[in-house]
């Protein structure tokens, strides 16, 4: 399991070579990534993200153990989220 929260651009491409293995059929990327609009809200230019540091690890690896518990034959998974400054169209998760 690879959780965290990061001030850095997320590692997609890393996140993709850890996450494949020889015993798995495939792999599922989702990447939500900062749009320049909102409904009722046109012209947004960053996204800014905060996070209760402490409490974030503990939610994300009850998310994968609950996975892991509706879908036992599940492989690596990775929950990342950006925290600060995330410009539009970069990866926020």
């Amino acid at each position: 399991m690879w959780v965290g929260l990061s001030e850095s651009t997320l590692p997609l491409d890393q996140v993709l070579s850890w996450v494949g293995r020889p015993d798995c059929g495939g792999v599922v990327l989702f990447s939500g990534t900062a749009r320049d609009h909102s409904e009722g809200r046109p012209g947004v230019t960053v996204l800014e993200y905060e996070a209760y540091e402490e409490q974030v690890g503990p939610r994300l690896e009850a998310l994968v153990d609950e996975a892991r518990v509706r879908w036992p034959d599940l492989g690596r998974v990775a929950l990342l989220h950006r925290v600060g400054r995330v410009e539009i169209s970069e990866s926020a998760v």
